[in-house]
């Protein structure tokens, strides 16, 4: 049977929906991940960076660079901040003494001394008026600290403050403008400062540089980088760190490097460090704790090598419990702003620092785009480890790329690589999932409604083989048609139904009809036409006895009428008389029969015969006589015998169908006959399923007493 062609196309236009489908949520998942990611922006890459700089930390600082901390003993030896100005400029003297090239001030000091002279003679009324004016001709300790800033190599630290910030209340006029010169106007983006919080004109004024501590943390509160350069009441201003090494090294200039108009570095003398267009130093941070530093109270005390600070930078910082100069880096939790800069000058002085470069994004997005174009391509007919196996390979090696560039001071961002990939492919692979299970509960239930059908077919097929054996003469009728004859057959189909016939029934009290016949082709078809063919022989056969060349024309003519789909039927039809054992057969293009005589020994009668019924509707088949001995019998049967294969393919040889016969017919009865052919041919098929139906039908006449 055939049915509609759709369900086999329904699984590939499915399929094809759902790929679709996959790759329009894919596609719009990869959309989605890719405007978060530029929404995000550095949030998204920071803590990666940060896990870097945890991973590989930057040497540790040169002996360029050192600290003196104003410390827990540095206050226990001098006394609560803030100090007098006195202390500073002794410990700036101390500092210069020892041979530092450049002193970093990193301290705001915006207010008068607390403890000068003419204040301290105010604050104390009690001191007779002779007492109070001893005091107040004292000198100026700002003036004292002042004069020491101004015979020494120091840089001021300055705040830049916004319009908005309380700093700016307290400053109602900008600071004079800074050393540093710079070569050429600053380019756009350069952050900018309508003010800044600067220390007392009188030190602020003596000083050899000034430069800007503005370490601003992100929106997380850490602390990444530090100013380069900004611009300060319009006037460009250099970071705090970066006048140190221009102090130190001795240069009149710093140049800036702009790449398609942005800045892009600073170069000083034979240095060069990385900046960003808002003109900052992103740092690759070490451990501050092994930098070399020194308490305030040592150098207070003396004792200490007169060389101590040769050729170095040295940066002045609190670091006492209390301070607010305490800040959290990507490597540190809590540290201090002047270790912060220190790094910052060692940066500077070895070239180093992290860089964006300008190509960054746009290769960045192009290889993102390019990847989730090719997942939404891959994905839909790649399996779930061959998709594991890219995203493995493609994270690792983003990630790989970045780390690497890390390596060599260049941030390069993974995220806008991997995230709309991985959003494309995620999409993919889930609504690949859900239309999977949707396909597969479709596909459940078209099986069992397949399973529903094919009971109730397998019911009507064994109802129909119900029907079609029942229209065969039973075994025990067969055994009681005649008292002068041993007549026995079997029908075993290939299928429940199958094309196979046989039938015996006596014409008159002398003659006995029996016919045997193969309708071509297997299942319901041939079942149908069998059926038609039994009911026509029989009747036809009956109705022109004796003639049997006249039953056998009819039964052609009939079944011929009306045969469009050119069926053919095998027929061998024979007419017994008990009582002599004559037999006339008529052959219809069916096997020869053969006869097995009471010894054992089995020959083939050769009939001439005719063609199979329906192919010629005209023919003139013609009675072949042959007489039965006593003992002998005649067996006929299907090519289901001479056709039998066994497992490797194998028909049954012709003369082991003969010795199978024979010995067969040393059976006691044709039923027995019957079976023993049956049994001999399922054992030589082992197993292997049949080629076609299989009848066998014995003729035996006994032996007389």
């Amino acid at each position: 049977m055939t049915g509609s062609k759709s369900p086999s196309r329904a699984p590939r236009e499915l399929d094809a929906g759902a790929r679709g489908r996959a790759r329009l949520a894919g596609l719009a998942a990869g959309l989605a991940a890719a405007i978060l990611v530029l929404a995000l922006g550095p949030r998204l890459s920071r803590p990666l960076y940060d896990l870097f700089q945890t991973l590989s930390p930057s040497p540790p600082a040169s002996r360029q660079v050192q600290v003196v901390v104003i410390d827990a003993d540095s206050l226990q030896v001098v006394g609560g901040w803030p100090w007098s100005r006195f202390y500073l400029a002794r410990l700036v003297e101390e500092i210069s003494r020892r041979g530092a090239t450049a002193i970093g001030i990193d301290l705001l000091m915006p207010e008068p001394d607390r403890l000068d002279p003419p204040r301290f003679a105010d604050l104390y009324a009690e001191l007779s008026p002779a007492a109070a004016k001893e005091v107040r001709a004292l000198p100026s300790m700002d003036a004292v600290f002042a004069r020491v800033v101004g015979r020494s190599p120091v840089v001021l630290a300055r705040a830049g403050i916004r319009a908005q910030s309380f700093d700016a209340l307290d400053q109602n006029a900008a600071p004079s403008p800074p050393e540093a010169t710079f070569s050429g106007p600053l380019p756009p983006g350069v952050a900018s400062f309508p003010r800044a919080v600067s220390n007392l004109p009188i030190i602020d004024g003596a000083a050899l540089g000034h430069g800007l501590v503005n370490g601003d943390p992100d929106e997380d509160g850490v602390v990444r980088r530090v100013p380069l350069v900004a611009t300060v009441a319009g006037a460009p201003t250099p970071g705090f760190a970066l006048e140190l090494a221009r102090i130190a090294k001795g240069a009149d200039r710093i140049d800036l490097v702009t790449r398609s108009g942005h800045l892009a570095a600073i170069r000083l003398g034979d240095r060069q460090v990385p900046a960003s267009p808002e003109g900052q130093l992103a740092l690759q941070f070490g451990d501050w704790r092994q930098m070399h530093a020194i308490s305030a109270a040592n150098l207070l005390r003396q004792g200490l090598p007169a060389d101590l600070f040769k050729g170095q930078i040295v940066l002045v910082g609190l670091t006492s419990a209390g301070t607010s100069d305490v800040v959290q880096t990507p490597r540190a939790a809590e540290t201090y702003g002047v270790f912060v800069q220190a790094q910052a000058v060692d940066a500077i002085l070895r070239g180093q620092g992290l860089s964006r470069p300008p190509w960054a994004a746009p290769v960045e997005w192009v290889l993102g785009v390019l990847l989730a174009l090719a997942a939404a391509v891959t994905v839909p007919r790649a399996s779930l480890v061959a998709i594991a196996a890219a995203a493995t390979g493609g994270a690792a090696a983003a990630l790989g790329a970045s780390w690497g560039g890390f390596q060599a001071g260049l941030m390069l961002d993974p995220f806008p690589v991997l995230t709309p990939a991985a959003a494309t492919s995620a999409a993919m692979v889930t609504i690949l999932f859900v239309e999977g299970r949707a396909l597969q509960a479709r596909l459940r239930a078209a099986l069992e409604d397949q399973r529903v059908k094919a009971a109730r077919v397998e019911g009507e097929m064994a109802a129909a083989a119900d029907i079609q054996s029942g229209m065969l003469t039973p075994r025990d009728e067969l055994a009681g048609l005649s008292p002068d004859v041993d007549i026995d057959a079997v029908l075993y189909p290939a299928r429940n139904v199958g094309g196979d016939l046989y039938d015996a029934f006596m014409l008159d009290q002398d003659r006995l009809c029996f016919l045997i016949g193969d309708v071509t082709g297997k299942g319901v078809p041939a079942a149908l036409f069998m059926a038609l063919s039994k009911s026509l022989a029989r009747s036809l056969l009956d109705r022109h006895a004796p003639d049997l060349t006249a039953g056998v024309a009819a039964i052609n003519t009939e079944l011929s009428r009306d045969n469009r789909e050119a069926m053919a039927l095998t027929l061998l039809v024979g007419v017994l008389r008990p009582a002599d054992g004559h037999i006339d057969l008529v052959c219809a293009g069916h096997e020869n029969p053969v006869v097995v005589g009471p010894d054992g020994q089995a020959r083939e009668l050769t009939l001439r015969g005719g063609p199979p019924l329906c192919v010629d509707p005209e023919f003139p088949y013609e009675v072949e006589p042959f007489d039965l001995a006593p003992g002998e019998t005649l067996l006929a049967f299907t090519d289901g015998l001479t056709e039998a294969q066994n497992p490797d393919g194998a028909l049954l040889p012709h003369d082991k169908l003969m010795a199978m016969v024979g010995l067969a017919g040393l059976a006691p009865d044709a039923a027995g006959m019957v079976d023993q052919v049956a049994a001999a041919v399922r054992a030589f098929e082992a197993g292997a399923e049949a080629s076609d139906d299989l009848t066998i039908l014995a003729v035996r006449r006994p032996q007389a007493p």
